[in-house]
């Protein structure tokens, strides 16, 4: 006699979803900004964050709006030599 499994895996097993909200070390990674420069981006209130507890969670939506507005980064031709 044999027994059928049934496949139970929940919604986030199956969907990957984006997170809401990140840690601030995640948010570094996520960005590549630095820590202070975070916390000066939640200062001027470019990037918005949350607490939950004694956690500060920054909002991926604020973050990816920030880095959508910086300007492109422009470089020189390079030089010739005469």
């Amino acid at each position: 006699m044999t027994t059928q499994i049934e496949n139970t895996k929940t919604l986030s097993e199956d969907t990957a979803l984006p997170p809401m909200l990140l840690p601030i070390p995640a948010a570094q990674r996520f960005s590549g900004i630095s820590r202070s420069e975070i916390y000066r981006r939640l200062a001027t209130g470019d990037i918005r964050a949350v607490k939950s507890g004694a956690r500060t969670l920054i909002t991926t939506d604020s973050l990816r709006a920030y880095l959508a507005s910086l300007p492109p980064a422009t470089f020189r031709g390079r030089r010739t030599s005469r």
